[in-house]
């Protein structure tokens, strides 16, 4: 089995959507006592590059941020300092990558992050919006494998495997499957470790990552050791689930799995979008609809890469629902359905 562990060039990247801002901050540097002023000028899930009027001391790497919120309240955020740039006109970039958070401030980023994301947004209101993180569902099957996963959250750390290629040093997501529903929040970790068990013949074996949360440790003890005193003793009478469930040693990873996005996706919208921009400035006239199908289909446009069997079908779709909602063109009188992909 091979492990992986992150090289410095990986942990200091940024694999998020980057969202623009403008917006004044404050900062602490970890040697000083008082804030200083400071422009956010693009955020992302994982880190943010902002602008001073003053560089900042030469040797620290820990940062504070303070980002605004409703009430004269703040998101405060931990920081490590990535690296600094001197700008010609006397003003200093420095790109910075998140460390810590609490769960309400990391429920604020959220929230800002997807503010953000709605200002930022390009092209139709109904294309699905690129996800500002990769999210993993863990997938907690006996309530034995609620409480060692909350064992460890308690420790900081947690085992999972996942059919993923995340590498060491990465940030994500983590929500549970089959957790009480007082416990659906999302955390956020990052992977300190990759192993990569032998490959079978057929398919690919999930590797197994070992994830640091991202969160204070008192905080994630103090919520793991109240979700534990929610869950009934083993041997309880009032816990169906658990009495039926063989007491067995909890796995060593527990299973996850990649959500794409909060709304599965189209192969059209994940692969073709540009195709659903022709169609969708057409839609509602027969002719014009008819003109710029035929273009998408036998390639007369600027559609890039070669259809796929999924992204076939959803095209005659679009054309069968318009078809029966506004009529067929005079040039056509059954449905275009291409023999195969090209």
């Amino acid at each position: 089995m091979s492990s992986q562990k992150p090289s410095a060039s990986e942990s200091d990247r940024r694999t998020q959507t980057r969202l623009s801002a403008q917006v004044p901050i404050q900062l602490r540097v970890g040697s000083e006592s008082q804030t200083r002023p400071a422009t956010l000028i693009d955020l992302s899930w994982g880190g943010a590059l902002c602008q001073a009027t003053t560089a900042l001391p030469p040797g620290e790497t820990r940062i504070w941020l303070k980002l605004p919120w409703a009430s004269a309240e703040t998101i405060d955020i931990e920081a490590q300092l990535l690296r600094q740039k001197d700008l010609e006109d006397g003003r200093h970039h420095f790109a910075v990558r998140f460390q810590r958070l609490s769960l309400v401030n990391q429920a604020r980023l959220e929230k800002l992050l997807g503010h953000l994301q709605e200002g930022d947004a390009k092209g139709p209101p109904d294309h699905q919006a690129k996800p500002l993180v990769a999210t993993l569902d863990v997938l907690i099957q006996t309530l034995d494998e609620w409480r060692g996963a909350l064992s460890e959250i308690a420790k900081g750390q947690l085992r999972i495997s996942a059919p993923v290629d995340f590498v060491p040093g990465q940030s994500l997501s983590l929500q549970f499957t089959g957790a009480p529903a007082r416990a659906r929040l999302r955390l956020r970790a990052r992977i300190l470790n990759r192993e990569d068990p032998p490959q079978g013949f057929f398919e690919k074996a999930p590797a197994r990552l070992t994830l640091e949360f991202e969160h204070p440790l008192d905080i994630l003890r103090q919520w793991s050791e109240w979700l534990l005193r929610q869950i009934p003793p083993p041997d309880s009478a009032s816990s169906p689930r658990a009495d039926d469930q063989p007491q067995v040693a909890p796995p060593e990873a527990i299973k996850a799995q990649l959500i794409v996005s909060t709304v599965q996706r189209t192969a059209l919208e994940a692969f073709f979008p540009e195709s659903l921009d022709y169609l969708t400035t057409v839609w509602g006239d027969v002719d014009a609809f008819d003109s710029v199908f035929r273009r998408l289909i036998f390639g007369e446009t600027d559609t890039l890469g070669t259809w796929t069997p999924e992204a076939w079908e959803e095209l005659q779709f679009l054309q069968a629902v318009h078809d029966e909602a506004y009529g067929l063109p005079e040039s056509r009188s059954i449905q275009l359905k291409p023999g195969r992909a090209r």
